[in-house]
């Protein structure tokens, strides 16, 4: 598989304002509920209207949110069997609108209507929110190529792949990069790479330098120019259920999500 179908081009926006953008790597541990949850929180403070969906059973970005979901109350998993609206599971925090999840996700895998059905769950519950009410929806996948995943690359415009600096992470990216033409063939043919973003990124370390060389030089200008660095904020911003940029607006973890903010905006308006 070669680097040519990350450099898709042919998204279209349709002339709405909405634009869909899935988290994903086949790896966890990655970085990449962080990232989604930073991302969305900077596009907010930036003045964009985001809304981030938890579609992972584990909940973390529910939980880095600070929303931990009831027995019985209403999650994700109500919005994508229709027993719920979009207002009915939405919660705001820092300027986002937060559609969590818990363990009852799993009970999706239970839907009645066959595989295909099942893959374009997400991607009907999304057709329903008027295109107006957001400039972003970011997803967030679990870590490998189930269910939840596959509704989140069926309902997504543009992705992006968070990979830390570990040789592991570079096989989830490669491994994402053989199932992508599956879905672009079978459900999604618009479906595009945003880019590649380095979380945990310390360019100190051999193996970290090595892995960023090899996917800059194979994916070009997929590669985000702006990279997360090590830092303990962030580790302990998610812990207390918040965004780096409310617990330490002046760590590197802030700072540095700030510069992926505005590189990320760059390339949604090159994509437009």
């Amino acid at each position: 598989m070669t680097a040519r179908l990350f450099r898709n081009r042919a998204f279209s926006r349709r002339g709405n304002h909405l634009l869909i953008i899935g988290f994903c790597n086949l790896k966890g541990g990655v970085g990449k509920t962080t990232a989604c949850q930073n991302v969305a929180v900077g596009l907010a403070r930036s003045g964009k209207r985001v809304a981030v969906l938890d579609m992972d059973p584990q909940s973390n970005l529910s939980a880095s949110f600070g929303i931990s979901v009831a027995p019985g109350a209403l999650q994700i998993f109500d919005l994508l069997s229709r027993e719920a609206g979009w207002d009915d599971v939405v919660t705001s925090k820092e300027g986002v609108d937060v559609i969590p999840s818990s363990l009852d996700l799993v009970m999706a895998e239970l839907h009645p209507e066959g595989a295909i059905g099942k893959d374009t769950l997400l991607r009907e519950a999304l057709a329903l929110v008027d295109p107006k009410r957001y400039d972003f929806i970011l997803l967030d996948s679990p870590p490998q190529l189930g269910v939840f995943t596959r509704n989140v690359l069926t309902a997504s415009n543009l992705l992006v792949v968070p990979m830390d600096g570990g040789f592991y992470s570079l096989a989830g990216l490669r491994l994402l990069n053989e199932a992508i033409p599956l879905f672009k063939a079978r459900l999604n043919p618009q479906l595009a790479f945003l880019g590649i973003l380095m979380t945990r990124h310390n360019p100190n370390i051999f193996i970290s330098r090595e892995v960023a060389s090899e996917v800059r030089s194979f994916f070009g200008d997929l590669f985000f120019s702006a990279y997360v660095r090590q830092n303990v904020s962030l580790i302990e911003a998610s812990s207390l259920g918040m965004s780096v940029f409310a617990y330490d607006p002046a760590s590197n973890g802030a700072h540095d999500y700030k510069r992926v903010t505005a590189e990320f905006l760059e390339r949604c308006q090159n994509h437009g």
